[in-house]
């Protein structure tokens, strides 16, 4: 019985870090860089707070009307994925609704380098 019980306790400490700590993270920094692209920044005006993100809608000049992060998961041998829904408006006025996947990696601690998964398809 003892044996059991210290293997738990041993395990514990490590239920607060990691793929479960990512993910919150991961989530954060998405919706930090959304929340730029809906109120009109660029995406170089978020290097200042070490996010790169390569969103080809946001560069080709869509507006982001509103967003829904619909989930954040764990990736074996990648960084979490966040699945998002964007509201978009193109230049000619018209919005579309559409649902894309970001991997997020960290890298040196506090940089966060956000890619969009050109392979997710939408549910």
């Amino acid at each position: 019985m003892w044996r059991t019980f210290v293997v738990l306790v041993a395990f514990i400490p490590l239920s607060g870090c990691g793929p479960r700590a990512d993910l919150g993270r991961a989530e954060d920094v998405v919706k930090t860089s959304l929340e730029a692209w809906k109120g009109g920044e660029n995406p170089q005006q978020l290097t200042g707070r070490s996010i790169d993100i390569a969103e080809p809608d946001w560069k080709a000049g869509y507006r982001l009307i509103d967003y829904q992060v619909k989930n954040a998961s764990s990736q074996p041998q990648q960084g979490p994925r966040v699945v998002v829904v964007l509201t978009l408006q193109g230049r000619g006025g018209k919005t579309l609704s559409k649902e894309v996947a970001y991997e997020v990696i960290f890298k040196d601690g506090n940089k966060a380098s956000i890619g969009r998964d050109a392979f997710h398809v939408g549910s």
